[in-house]
């Protein structure tokens, strides 16, 4: 029987007649995106860039104040010029001798390098109007560079420079990778010749330590020796160094008598060969160590540089010692590579739970063909994937397996329509034609909305977070158009082969219960529905509960854009009071080593003392250097012991040290500091220390819920203020310059010399014998300073008053201000708004009042990000919302069924805020993309039912409440159907654990399980209800005009027989 066979539907019968040539293409991109899963960029995230930088200047015998005043505020002048900077982010620390700024950009991460280069160039200009003290500027503009592995390097019987020469070459071997962009040493020592002056035996002899220092920095010097020049020869004049061992050294002649007696250098000091006193140490379990910094080009394949660097490590490690250990603190790329194939082994999971929900809720062969959409329309969408460049991460492997349940929706409601056809007695092509025909434009415009309604994001979120969900547009677009396609231009020749009966296929078991579940569903369904339509008000208040009580959920989850990251190491971060030495945080760390190495489920302690870790971590801002400060990264055997421990950490140890600030800090993707900050601005801090201190004090106060309570500003260190006598001075040619370098050099060493050894270079360094760490003040009131007169030096102390006295640690900036910030974390489980409404209600009653004018206080870390972030994403939502509304508009051209579809997709609102405070997760970015997902798929549901309605109504004549009725019934299967693989395909989602991903699934599986019975019943009545009123609307206006009609005819009628009468009596 031959129906509708016209040209709509001739693409169709097209590719069933050329099926081959549809499969040999099918063939080709399978092929492609087999081949390409191995060949593909693989990350655990898209490539984005924190673009931070560093800009540090050093200004020697300057205070902390001074620094603020004369360095640190005109650098920030300068950077604030260039519109590529953004001034709310920059902050600034001014501490004694040096400053360091902390500079964010605004441009994109392809434009950072263009920016930075223009940076540097005008503070090279600005540098001669900077105060002549000032010895550098410096720019690391690689500072938000991110390691891809930490490779420690030990050895108990290695001198440092033996493991040098290790390391330095292993990094000539990571160099050689062609993906390696740098390598960078930590933690090494290095050698100098220490000249060790008796000061009396110096003195005794009448000798100035000036003198002396001046004799050996003029013969180490290497200046110009001229050029023989002749008729026959062009020779330029070397003069070999008098300083190339530590026997010539000692054995340099530094005074001599009209007598002829020379006195020696070895006879008035002690010469050796020696490591530096450090500034900063490396331990690696407890012992010294060397640790390398690897860092891999942008837009490379970690997983495959991780290999590279493996075979790299193998083969040197077969060339160490057995007394040289070697040992990895991270791996990106293991950390990745585990990601993507976890997500791989999801997607892999999700295929086969969707697959098995078709096989046991339709059909055999109606199963496998629509099911059969899943693997290839996956393997399609890689292909495609590799072909535009789209890397294989997280965010692209989590937007496959969203859309997997959706894939097989176009394909089951066009295999139900072609059921349906030829139950009406079409042929198979035809049945195959009509349907695809009937269901291309409704399918179309809902897969088109759903792809089209990601994309305003892009715009709208910016930041890192908006290159995070870059690439989750392009994806679900790329998978739902491939799923679109497969269904219009494969399954209906699949139908056609496979299946020619619209009876169930068979008697089987399988078939019996297939058949007895679907009735007794279509039965119960069908009482149901009668009771919503004998009672509608009713139903559509149950609806509008539902919503209201998950509006109710809603209010009951923490906000937070993003979640802690699952990693199998946290850090730790100690502080200890500022004028602490390197010895007593050293001891501390030490301590705390032992103590986490005692425990099982922690492989390895790499501690970092005076100095902070290689950001190892790309929102983790590494830490200040300081004599003061450690850092330890603690590597643990899984996640759930990195969990644990924390845990245990914050209890047992956060005061076991007095006098030390502990801070366990588990890794996240926050891109804060820290997520409770409140800012004081506008004074200065001196003015402002007292209020943030009450503050700590309250903070301090809440230590069920907060920890690690401190300020920027902390605390005060002590000074020794020297001021010169003028007239004294000035008399003994004596001036702040010289008084500065002459300390400079006795109490900090003084670079004399330098001694070459090949390649390597080894300062000679003058100290004095008097300087140790039992000195008093005496030591620097009795310090000689030379004067105008020849062999003449003076005591300190004749010339200047020394007072000892306390200065603020440092001056903290931000934004071109002074600005306080008290910080603190939370305990595990705790909520961050829950904790800043006590904060707030505290800074409104006691802070506010007290503060001095022109001062104000400002919330930061999560409360910041919240602040600026949640507007775009709500933003993002609505544009999401706006683009479902112009789509339906545009489809059913009635502005009443696009509005009604918006608004009954807000009844997932009840399943998908249920869902996560079962499972206690937070409300974040992921569950926002998972919200929009859930929306378009409610909507997709009601394109298909009112479509059907409509064409009831309005090609079948049939009536309205009819109508609503049989579409509720007609469409109820299918959407149970596609909401069921859409759910359970995120299943794997929600079971592998994911603190990023889970809040995803369980919005998407939640939302869309719990409104199914919500959408199947609401949407009919509701249909009904709102085109009810229109009805009666149009049939009052009938019968009123019809009555009107009516009169008016009656009073034609009256007024011609009175013209009759009026005739006939003429």
């Amino acid at each position: 029987m031959e129906r509708g066979s016209d040209k709509g539907s001739g693409i169709i019968r097209s590719m069933i007649h050329q099926k081959k040539i549809v499969y040999l293409i099918l063939f080709l991109l399978i092929a492609i995106g087999i081949a390409g899963l191995s060949r593909m960029n693989k990350d655990e995230f898209p490539t984005f860039e924190i673009k931070q930088g560093l800009v540090a200047g050093v200004y020697p015998g300057a205070s902390a104040k001074e620094v603020e005043e004369q360095l640190t505020k005109p650098l920030e002048d300068i950077l604030f010029s260039f519109s590529e900077v953004n001034r709310e982010t920059t902050y600034s620390y001014s501490k004694d001798g040096i400053c360091y700024i902390y500079v964010d950009l605004t441009v994109p991460a392809k434009e950072k390098d263009e920016a930075w280069s223009k940076i540097k160039l005008r503070l090279d200009a600005a540098k001669m109007t900077l105060p002549p003290g000032v010895l550098a500027v410096a720019v690391v503009d690689n500072f938000s560079s991110v390691s891809a592995l930490l490779i420690a390097l030990e050895s108990a019987d290695k001198s440092y420079r033996e493991m040098q020469e290790y390391a330095e070459d292993l990094s000539e071997r990571l160099k050689s990778i062609p993906a390696t962009a740098n390598v960078s040493i930590v933690g090494t020592q290095n050698e100098e010749i220490a000249v060790t002056v008796d000061m009396d035996k110096l003195s005794a002899y009448g000798i100035s330590p000036s003198a002396l220092m001046l004799n050996y920095q003029t013969s180490g010097l290497q200046l110009l020796g001229g050029t023989f020049k002749t008729d026959y020869a062009y020779s330029p004049i070397h003069i070999k160094s008098l300083v190339a061992s530590e026997e010539e050294i000692a054995n340099h002649i530094v005074y001599m008598d009209p007598g002829g007696n020379t006195i020696r250098l070895k006879d008035i000091a002690k010469i050796e060969r020696r490591y530096k006193e450090p500034s900063s140490l490396v331990k690696y379990n407890g012992h010294t160590a060397l640790i390398l910094s690897i860092e891999m080009r942008p837009d490379n394949n970690i997983v495959a540089f991780g290999e590279e660097v493996d075979k790299v490590l193998d083969e040197f490690a077969t060339q160490l010692p057995e007394s040289v250990t070697m040992s990895r603190i991270t791996d990106q790329p293991k950390v990745v590579g585990s990601s993507v194939y976890s997500f791989l082994r999801d997607l892999l999971i999700s295929m086969a739970v969707v697959i098995f929900v078709m096989l046991m809720l339709f059909p055999m062969r109606s199963a496998l063909i629509a099911s059969s959409g899943v693997p290839v329309c996956t393997a399609v969408a890689l292909a495609l994937m590799y072909l535009f460049g789209i890397d294989l991460n997280t965010v692209t492997l989590a937007s496959l397996i969203v859309v997997l349940g959706m894939i097989v929706d176009d394909s089951i409601i066009t295999m139900d329509g072609y059921m349906n056809y030829l139950g009406q007695g079409y042929s198979r092509i035809d049945a195959a034609c009509a349907s695809a025909k009937e269901l291309f434009m409704p399918m179309f415009m809902a897969t088109t909305a759903i792809c089209v309604m990601f994309f305003p994001s892009l715009k709208v979120i910016t930041g890192y977070l908006g290159e995070f969900v870059s690439y989750f547009p392009w994806v679900v677009t790329i998978a739902l158009g491939t799923s679109l396609a497969y269904a219009m231009l494969v399954v209906p020749s699949l139908e056609v082969r496979f299946i020619g009966s619209a009876r169930a296929e068979g008697n089987s078991l399988l078939a019996r219960v297939q058949k007895r579940f679907f009735d007794g569903m279509q039965n119960g369904y069908e009482r149901l529905q009668a009771i919503c339509f004998k009672y509608p008000r009713r139903t559509l208040l149950l609806g509008l509960g539902t919503v209201v009580l998950g509006v109710v959920f809603f209010f009951q989850l923490n906000i937070q854009m993003m979640p802690m990251a699952a990693r199998e190491y946290f850090a730790v971060e100690i502080y200890l009071e500022n004028n602490a030495g390197l010895e007593q945080t050293e001891k501390v760390a030490d301590s705390m080593q032992r103590l986490l190495t005692a425990d099982r489920r922690v492989k390895s302690v790499t501690s970092f003392i005076g100095t902070g870790a290689p950001r190892f971590n790309a929102i983790y801002v590494p830490m200040l250097p300081g004599s003061n400060t450690a850092q330890l990264i603690v590597t643990t055997t899984s996640l759930r012991a990195t969990e644990a421990l924390l845990q245990e950490c914050q209890q047992k140890y956060e005061h076991l040290f007095p006098g030390a600030l502990l801070r366990f800090k588990q890794m996240d993707y926050q891109a804060v500091t820290a997520p409770v900050a409140i800012e004081f601005r506008g004074a200065d801090p001196e003015v402002l220390k007292p209020l943030a201190d009450s503050l700590r004090h309250f903070l301090s106060g809440m230590g069920d819920v907060l920890q690690w309570v401190h300020t920027d500003c902390d605390g005060y260190v002590s000074s020794i203020d020297i001021s010169l006598d003028p007239d004294e001075a000035s008399r003994l040619g004596i001036n702040k310059s010289m008084v500065s370098l002459s300390l400079s050099g006795a109490f900090n060493g003084m670079p004399v010399a330098t001694v070459w050894e090949g390649e390597k270079s080894v300062p000679v360094t003058l100290y004095s014998e008097a300087v140790s760490r039992q000195m008093d003040y005496s030591t620097l009131e009795n310090y000689l300073l030379p004067t105008l007169y020849p062999g003449v030096s003076v005591p300190l102390r004749q010339v200047a008053e020394m007072q000892p006295g306390w200065e603020l640690e440092s001056y903290p900036r931000k934004a071109g201000e002074s600005c306080l910030t008290v910080t603190a974390d939370m305990k595990y489980e705790c909520s961050q708004p829950e904790a800043m409404k006590h904060i707030k209600a505290f800074v409104e009653s006691h802070i506010k009042p007290n503060l001095p004018e022109g001062a104000r206080v400002e919330y930061a870390g999560l409360s910041a990000i919240n602040k600026d972030v949640g507007p775009e994403i709500m933003m993002a939502f609505i544009c999401a919302v706006a683009v479902l509304f112009f789509f339906l508009l545009f489809h059913f051209k009635k502005i009443s069924i696009a509005i009604l579809t918006l608004v009954l997709s807000v009844l997932c609102f009840f399943g998908a805020f249920l869902g996560l405070w079962v499972f206690r997760l937070d409300f974040g970015l992921t569950a926002v993309l998972g919200l929009i997902s859930l929306v378009g798929i409610i909507v997709r549901n009601g394109i298909i039912m009112f479509e059907y309605a409509e064409e009831l109504r309005f090609e079948r004549g049939m009536p309205l409440k009819e109508a609503a009725e049989e579409a509720g019934k007609r469409r109820m299967r299918p959407i149970f159907l596609t909401s069921c693989t859409t759910a359970l395909g995120v299943l794997p989602m929600i079971l592998s654990g994911d603190f990023l991903w889970k809040p995803m699934g369980v919005v998407i599986c939640f939302g869309t399980m719990l409104s199914i019975i919500l959408i199947v019943l609401i949407m009919p009545v509701s249909y009904w209800q709102i085109f009810q009123i229109g009805e009666k609307r149009r049939i009052a206006k009938q019968r009123n005009f019809g009555q009107a009609g009516q009169t008016v005819r009656e009073g034609q009628e009256v007024q011609a027989m009175q013209t009759r009468e009026g005739g006939e009596h003429e």
